[in-house]
């Protein structure tokens, strides 16, 4: 099944900036995805219909936008953002992403936000990445972390589980989601501090019935670590509170592309 690859950016009856607009984005589309559709329809049908999805949700967004806000987009912007979605688009949380930057950098409200280093960060973010990213728009700029640590009386230790992240409901494992908060960090989208904690006292009572967390500490209250010679140098577990926030290259992110 071959799909019409040419999008209908800006219809017939629109102003002549708007069609300028349209006519940009057109041969962008048709440079990047003119042969790509034969290609993707070779391999699978669920590829060919990502990218018919994809196609279809940036016209939504571009003919959402009020034509007096229409302007010229800058090339050395959307040029690599349609460029690099070409390898994205499958995934749902991503696809998106890509779309709300290609529009985002039309549109004279929100055109100053926009930043070229977004679309790297966009190829850099897994799709769980991207769902944990979401939770800072849908929940609150500042979220509950933490660290399980082993002390000695001297308050020396180690760490057993860092960047322990739970607000993701839909996906709870630590490990998966720990990686995933410290690339966020690396992109420079979100900040973690140990520094301080959150003032509300019950932000961090899930994880006191994690089950990692859940087993250490039963193993140290009822003396059961003393049998374990890797565990009996240690005298305590400690549930180690931070805060992990956006900072304002990720609020300018969130604000843009999801």
């Amino acid at each position: 099944m071959k799909i019409d690859i040419t999008p209908k950016f800006i219809d017939e009856a629109a102003t002549p900036l708007a069609k300028s607009v349209g006519k940009t984005l057109d041969s962008l589309w048709s440079l990047v995805f003119g042969g790509f559709d034969f290609y993707v329809e070779k391999v699978n049908t669920k590829r060919t219909h990502s990218l018919q999805l994809f196609k279809e949700e940036l016209e939504k967004k571009v003919s959402s936008i009020p034509e007096e806000n229409l302007v010229e987009p800058p090339l050395h912007i959307i040029g690599p953002t349609i460029e690099a979605s070409k390898f994205y688009f499958e995934s749902d949380e991503l696809r998106s992403m890509f779309s709300n930057l290609i529009a985002a950098s039309i549109d004279s409200e929100t055109i100053n936000k926009t930043h070229p280093a977004f679309v790297d960060c966009i190829k850099q973010l897994s799709p769980l990445d991207a769902k944990n990213l979401r939770l800072f728009k849908n929940k609150s700029s500042f979220l509950p972390i933490a660290k399980y640590k082993l002390l000695k009386e001297d308050g020396s230790g180690v760490t057993v589980q860092d960047n322990v992240f739970l607000s993701n409901e839909e996906v709870q494992n630590i490990d998966l989601n720990s990686a995933s908060l410290t690339n966020l960090s690396r992109l420079g989208l979100v900040q973690i501090t140990y520094d301080t904690s959150l003032t509300d006292i019950n932000a961090y009572a899930q994880f006191d019935n994690e089950p990692i967390f859940k087993d250490l500490k039963y193993t140290y209250e009822k003396g059961e670590h003393r049998k374990f010679q890797n565990l009996s140098i240690f005298d305590k577990v400690q549930l180690k509170k931070g805060i992990i926030e956006l900072t304002p290259f990720g609020s300018n992110f969130i604000d843009i592309c999801i």
